[in-house]
């Protein structure tokens, strides 16, 4: 009979705090919370921030008698202050967010983990997710896939764990430039040291996602992998901070960066970026009835620099945005 091969004792809980701000999340927070208990790579603390919740989200969570779950909860303020409350609680060395419709693979928290303790000077991973359309039940692609410019080459260098790594000095301007800024957070770790001084802007939706995170990039080198180690579900209920023009809060998540975007090399890639979010913002508010809105960030984006080629690119898709009454 062969001697069985010894198993590898279990990994003592690593200084991560995994923040779950929910509001009315009772239906599938129990879904996130075995998420994060199942890793492979034990968290030290589990914060559970609940918005004012009028559903059985305390009840739910009341059920799980593992010391390391916190239940906090506080008056209905929005998921951006429930965020900024799990910053003021977290004790880990590391930080990760999790919303209570969303779940990781067991490995995530070790993969995130092992990039940022391999070098100091790494002050945010993030992973690629794929979304879980609820109404269907299929998984729709994976989000590297709108994120095309953080593969090209000449952005990467080796590191170790990782696909890849975006030095410092070109971090916040790769990033910045994505067609889809990557701030999800809940396939993000931060180094706490890093993210010390920062906060989440209340009132800007998702646009404080952007704000935060960028803020980030800009304090060390920034780890990614294309590994998907999260499903993000997309349904009409959904506890996130992107709810309204998603457009619209992107512009203001960039416009509430301007006073931090203070490098020089940081200048040009955040100018060109913010146009671009002007003029998204424009065509989205033209789609939406808003036309003089739509012709004010339209006319905001021609002040900032960028090619003759692609403004007249822009004032194009601008006029293939207005209502069909106004070109009578």
């Amino acid at each position: 009979m062969s001697t069985p091969e010894p198993t590898a004792p279990p990994r003592a809980p690593a200084s991560i705090s995994v923040i779950v701000p929910s509001h009315d999340g009772g239906t599938f927070i129990a879904e996130a919370l075995d998420s994060i208990l199942a890793q492979s790579l034990p968290v030290q603390q589990i914060l559970i921030i609940d918005d004012g919740s009028s559903d059985n989200t305390a009840e739910v969570v009341g059920r799980y008698k593992d010391r390391r779950i916190q239940y906090i909860r506080t008056p209905p303020a929005g998921l951006v202050a429930a965020c900024n409350v799990g910053l003021d609680a977290a004790r880990g060395e590391f930080v990760t967010f999790l919303y209570p419709d969303d779940r990781w693979s067991p490995a995530f928290v070790e993969r995130m983990y092992d990039y940022l303790a391999a070098d100091a000077g790494i002050s945010c991973a993030f992973s690629n997710f794929v979304h879980l359309d609820e109404a269907t039940g299929k998984m729709v692609g994976d989000q590297f896939r709108c994120y095309p410019e953080i593969k090209r080459p000449v952005l990467l260098k080796d590191a170790p764990h990782a696909h890849g790594r975006i030095p410092q000095e070109k971090a916040f301007g790769a990033l910045v430039a994505c067609s889809d800024i990557p701030a999800y957070l809940q396939v993000m770790m931060f180094r706490r040291s890093a993210i010390e001084p920062l906060r989440f802007e209340p009132g800007l939706g998702r646009g404080a996602a952007i704000t935060f995170v960028l803020r980030a990039f800009m304090q060390g080198l920034v780890v990614f992998t294309d590994e998907v180690l999260a499903i993000v579900r997309r349904h009409d209920r959904k506890a996130t901070l992107d709810r309204g023009n998603l457009a619209v809060q992107q512009l203001e998540g960039l416009q509430a960066l301007a006073p931090h975007v203070t490098r020089e090399r940081d200048l040009a890639p955040y100018r060109e970026r913010l146009g671009q979010a002007q003029l998204d913002a424009a065509i989205s508010l033209m789609k939406a009835g808003q036309t003089r809105a739509g012709f004010r960030a339209w006319r905001e984006s021609r002040k900032l620099p960028a090619a003759g080629l692609r403004k007249f690119q822009g004032a194009l898709r601008l006029l293939a945005a207005l209502p069909q009454g106004l070109l009578k």
